[in-house]
């Protein structure tokens, strides 16, 4: 099997069939759907948007009912001015009188049926702004629950983030040591996603994704420990292989053995 680094692989610009794992309040494993938390938070921001255009809708509406209005207003004001006009010229015309009072009539039913359209217009006006009003009130709810969506969303992955990186290692290892060696990193609090990646210079060891550490030479190599989940936290530490030496107790008459039974080497 062909190891590659991280480095090494394509980016991926989608989180579409993406998951990423943890536990959960019963300390049980479960996977994460990043696909599903975009989806969600997408679909808030969405309703939030076409709640806001039908606001945006009934208020142009409003504007031009209450332009209608005003426009009907001024008619009634000048078709009035006319009938007092038409009045005052009967009073000093006793000869036109009657055409004069004509005038005036048909002057005052042309008022009538202004003020009537003044009505109807100023009604309309009303109904563009209660439903403006109510498609503000929708819009302002569909906001709120974008926001508690997003708001859930990022509470949901507060808890899966490690705090703080413990790692535990040999700093020396003798070169031919066939005994396992681990990597161990700790990340806290409890509950956290555990997903953690070793990289190496392989100049005198390389590490396996579980952490064990495969001895390739003598020499010093650099270890980078990273929490994918929080690389802020990452520690870089250091591992020598030296050459096997025997060493014997302070009498200087006995061997050391490992616990296993093995000699111990240094």
């Amino acid at each position: 099997m062909k190891k590659i680094k991280i480095s090494e692989l394509p980016l991926y610009s989608s989180l579409k069939g993406l998951f990423t794992i943890g536990t959960d309040a019963n300390n049980r494993s479960v996977k994460v759907s990043l696909e599903f938390v975009e989806e969600q938070t997408t679909e808030a921001v969405k309703n939030a948007e076409t709640a806001t255009a039908a606001a945006n809708k009934a208020t142009e509406a409003a504007k031009t009912a209450t332009n209608a209005t005003e426009t009907a207003t001024k008619k009634a004001i000048a078709a009035t001015e006319a009938a007092n006009t038409a009045t005052k010229n009967a009073d000093a015309a006793t000869a036109a009188a009657k055409t004069a009072t004509t005038n005036a009539d048909a002057a005052t039913a042309a008022a009538k049926t202004a003020a009537t359209n003044a009505d109807n217009a100023t009604a309309a006006a009303e109904t563009a702004t209660d439903e403006a009003q109510a498609a503000t009130g929708e819009a302002k709810t569909a906001t709120a629950a974008a926001n508690k969506a997003t708001s859930d969303v990022l509470a949901a992955f507060a808890g899966l983030i490690p705090s703080s990186l413990t790692v535990k290692y040999n700093e020396r290892l003798t070169l031919g040591n066939i005994q396992p060696v681990y990597i161990k990193a700790e990340l806290q609090p409890e509950g956290t996603l555990k997903n953690v990646i070793f990289l190496s210079d392989n100049k005198a060891v390389t590490v396996n994704p579980d952490g064990r550490v495969q001895i390739v030479a003598k020499g010093r190599s650099v270890i980078h420990v990273i929490p994918t989940c929080h690389t802020a936290i990452a520690k870089t530490i250091a591992v020598t292989v030296e050459e096997p030496t025997m060493r014997l107790v302070n009498t200087r008459s006995q061997m050391r053995f490992t616990q296993s039974g093995g000699i111990r080497l240094n």
